[in-house]
């Protein structure tokens, strides 16, 4: 998986995504950019459930070609939430974090959107998984990643998308702030 940072996106007159990584020329999003793309849906499924289920029925009808339908659900997100050229906040921060822009719609706002409030300008699911949960605690304590992968038996590089997830669904940006929310709120107390 690819790790999300410092993106910012945009989409041209005629609908097309493009995205700009600092330093590296802007390209346009294309259904080959599997890496990209993959990560992308990745983060649309866990943070914002209800957008993903709402894009796979929409696109249902591609789902036997994996990388265009894929490709479409990732398109649309991004044009409804991140489309505008925004030179003051990137809209993948380097902490990984979504940056949504008021999208210039003119369904939006008008209440004539049927999918205001589920793609465009989603609610982030804050509930854990089970998994993120199990993380949790050991993230708190300080561990390492590659300490809490070896302890779990699960690869480094889960542990750090986890640890993304729940800063992000917990609206925290590190995981010292993490550990002060989990120790000052959800520690279980001993008595």
């Amino acid at each position: 998986m690819e790790t999300l940072r410092n993106i910012e996106f945009f989409k041209t007159p005629d609908g097309c995504v493009m995205y700009k990584r600092q330093g590296v020329a802007v390209r346009e999003l294309t259904e080959q950019d599997r890496d990209l793309v993959g990560t992308l849906l990745s983060l649309i499924r866990t943070r914002y459930p209800e957008a993903f289920e709402a894009l796979s029925d929409i696109y249902s009808r591609s789902e036997r070609n994996r990388a265009w339908y894929e490709f479409q659900m990732v398109s649309r997100f991004i044009r409804c939430n991140l489309g505008d050229y925004d030179t003051q906040t990137l809209d993948i921060d380097g902490d990984g974090l979504l940056h949504f822009e008021q999208m210039k719609c003119p369904l939006m706002g008008a209440g004539d959107c049927r999918w205001e409030g589920t793609i465009c300008g989603p609610t982030l699911s804050t509930g854990l998984t089970s998994r993120e949960q199990e993380l949790l605690p050991l993230l708190a304590d300080g561990l390492q990643s590659w300490e809490i992968a070896e302890r779990l038996s699960i690869a480094k590089v889960t542990v750090d998308h986890h640890r993304r997830n729940i800063l992000a669904k917990l609206g925290l940006r590190s995981t010292v702030e993490l550990a002060a929310y989990y120790h000052g709120r959800l520690k279980p107390q001993q008595t």
